[in-house]
């Protein structure tokens, strides 16, 4: 080793014989060391060779080029102003004046180190306040400590959530805890080790873990997954895996516990971290958003299906509403043309009443869908005869049987008692069934109505098997899963001929839903189908027996010089109204507004008019405000006189919004002209009773 002496210190043979001692001691040190003036300009005194290294320096020359050959240039300009302040408060408060700091240095390459310096002022007679300075490149070390420090974080980050995490050895067999939240190892590490848990035998440890506290279902799976060999196994593939196994809860249900296995670094896999945490809130959590996403997958599915029914519906159900439209605009243009032929009219007329008959069925099928759908009506339950409201349906439909020569039957077989039934949802049922076995049975079909109580319990209730057998076109298998959703039809109208929106057995089905029955379908496509109904009904006694209708029933007269009153805003729909009426026998006023209906009824003595006929939607005022101001007149007879409603609002809901209003009853139009007349004459005949 060379000797490094700046040219700072030659003064005297005392100065010369203690660097000379100085120099023995520092060519033997294994870190650097260097001598700095502690005032002035700290030029430095001494160098060893070490500290050429250290700045990757080669000659003297070099480091004094690089530093200045001061302690001021060899520091770090950043670090320097925190250092000297740092030495100089270190040495005032130190008897022995000693210093200890940190910084950066850069060397001749350009490279930044730190080094750690461990100085001590002394004075010397020869010169002056001199720091005997010893130093090391500390840069791996801090790196080591920044990585220790950083991995500690992280495993502390990691450790987030975790209830126990411990370190396995393999090689000694021990467990030694690094995180003991619940005290659930500790124990029984403590039970096991005689009170030293540091270096439990993680064997027993475990499988006792697994015993006490695992469920009896999951231990054998805990017990494997625990196991040494299948560890080194797993860890062998993959640094880290994780397993979920159940723990007995505190109430019913069970814990998931989550086991963290990670592999220690090192190329025997001589050991490992095991770390547990309670997962029951998070699997609950996935359960549910797999739950919440597999509904939302299903409801965006239903949707596109409803979607694409709806639109085919909307296509088929626009041909089936053109088609007796066409037919009605086709044959009034040809009835014009042919008014001096009275048999041709009278064809024309009546296929245009057939028309109509088909276009109003369509309306009333999508009217009662959309109320049956809104999910608010009651049943309206009162005694009747099963047989008589079989019966009243066959008749219904007697007619369309004989003009497609179809033998339509009733096979009824019931004991002679009453049932509680809601008539007007009864029929309606009925009547789609009955209507698509006439519909879809071919000329010369057997359509079959057969009524049976199967058996009667004890509280009065018993449950009755209705069924409606056609040998007519049937329907396909395929087919057969759909019957009943709304919009679904086999066939649209241009393939099978027959006019319809498939919302029949919807409807059917919506209100056996209501009544609390069921339905089953039996059909072979070219054979007929069956649909058999079940419903409970309660029996409320000895049957009534049906009266046929009298004459004056069916006679479409008035029962007397009857005036009425009739208010509708529509021109056209006020001459129909008024000539059928007139020529029915009744003497009829028309007014085009509720507010003359009331100035009408005002300005007339009491009793001139015998009932009144009210639109509701009218332009002034409505039908509803019209009747509440009649019956609030100071005046007997607007108490008693009946108020029809005469509207194309033809829901349930509407019906029942006329009589709140305080209308008698309720007529939907376009109006059946024998309903309408049985109704003023009821309505009216019941006035002058209440008189």
């Amino acid at each position: 080793m060379s000797e490094k002496i700046l040219p700072a210190v030659t003064d005297g043979n005392k100065a010369e014989t203690t660097l000379e001692a100085l120099q023995r001691m520092a060519a033997k040190m294994p870190g650097g060391f260097f001598i700095y003036r502690a005032d002035g300009d700290e030029a430095i005194l001494y160098i060893n060779d070490v500290m050429l290294d250290i700045f990757g320096c080669k000659t003297e020359e070099e480091f004094r080029e690089l530093t200045g050959g001061t302690f001021v240039g060899l520091v770090h300009p950043a670090d320097l102003e925190n250092v000297e302040a740092s030495i100089l408060q270190q040495v005032a408060k130190n008897a022995k004046r000693l210093d200890y700091v940190k910084y950066r240095i850069k060397r001749k390459d350009g490279e930044i180190r730190w080094v750690d310096d461990y100085g001590r002022r002394v004075h010397t007679e020869e010169g002056g306040d001199v720091f005997y300075v010893f130093i090391r490149d500390v840069t791996e070390e801090l790196a080591a400590q920044e990585e220790s420090l950083r991995r500690a974080q992280v495993i502390e980050g990691l450790s987030i959530g975790y209830s126990s995490i411990f370190l396995l050895n393999f090689v000694s067999g021990s467990m030694r805890p690094y995180l003991q939240e619940n005290g659930v190892f500790l124990e029984i590490a403590e039970s096991l080790s005689g009170g030293d848990e540091q270096f439990a035998d993680y064997h027993r440890v475990l499988a006792e873990y697994g015993q006490r506290y695992v469920l009896p279902e999951d231990q054998a799976f805990f017990q494997r997954q625990t196991d040494e060999s299948h560890i080194r196994e797993r860890l062998a593939d993959a640094p880290a895996y994780t397993v979920t196994y159940r723990c007995v809860g505190d109430g019913k249900a069970p814990v998931y516990m989550e086991m963290s296995v990670v592999r220690v670094k090192d190329s025997e896999i001589s050991g490992a971290v095991l770390g547990f945490r309670d997962v029951t809130e998070r699997i609950a959590r996935v359960q549910r958003e797999l739950s919440e996403k597999m509904e939302m997958e299903m409801e965006l599915e239903r949707e596109k299906r409803s979607n694409e029914i709806k639109s085919s519906f909307l296509f088929s159900i626009s041909h089936d509403i053109r088609t007796p439209m066409n037919a009605i605009t086709g044959f009034t243009a040809l009835a014009k043309s042919h008014m001096d032929d009275p048999k041709l009219l009278e064809e024309f007329l009546d296929n245009i009443e057939d028309a109509s008959g088909h276009l109003l069925s369509l309306i009333d099928n999508l009217l009662e869908m959309s109320s049956l759908s809104q999910e608010k009506f009651t049943l309206d339950e009162l005694p009747a005869s099963l047989d008589d409201e079989v019966a009243a349906v066959i008749d219904m439909f007697r007619p369309q049987a004989n003009e497609k020569n179809i033998e339509l039957k009733a096979d009824v077989n019931l004991p002679p008692t009453d049932v509680l039934l809601d008539t007007v949802r009864f029929r309606r049922l009925m009547s789609n069934l009955v209507d698509n076995a006439v519909k879809f049975t071919p000329e010369g079909g057997h359509v079959t109505v057969s009524v049976r109580r199967k058996f009667a319990s004890g509280s009065g209730y018993a449950r009755y098997e209705i069924s409606v057998a056609d040998d007519g076109v049937g329907m396909a298998e395929g087919f057969l899963r759909r019957v009943g959703k709304v919009f679904e039809r086999e066939k649209n109208s241009t393939e099978s001929g027959y006019i319809g929106t498939g919302l029949g057995l919807a409807i059917t089905k919506k209100i056996l839903d209501l009544m609390g029955g069921s339905i089953v379908v039996q059909s072979e496509k070219g054979k007929g189908s069956t649909f058999i109904i079940s419903l409970a009904m309660k029996q409320v006694g000895a049957a009534r027996k049906r009266l046929a209708p009298t004459a004056e029933q069916s006679d479409l007269k008035a029962d007397g010089a009857y005036r009425l009153l009739l208010a509708e805003d529509m021109g056209v729909n006020r001459l129909i109204a008024e000539t059928m009426l007139k020529d029915s026998g009744f003497d009829v006023d028309s007014v085009p507004d509720g507010c003359d209906a009331v100035d009408a009824i005002d300005c007339h003595p009491e009793h001139y008019y015998d009932a009144v006929l009210m639109d509701i939607q009218m332009p002034v005022m409505n039908g509803y405000e019209a009747t509440h101001r009649i019956r609030a007149m100071n005046r007997k007879d607007v108490k008693t006189l009946p108020i029809i409603a005469l509207s194309a609002n033809a829901r349930e809901q509407d019906k029942q919004a006329s009589l709140e209003s305080g209308m008698n009853a309720h007529v939907a139009k376009p109006f059946d002209l024998a309903l309408l007349i049985d109704t003023l004459n009821e309505q009216i005949a019941a006035a002058k009773i209440a008189k």
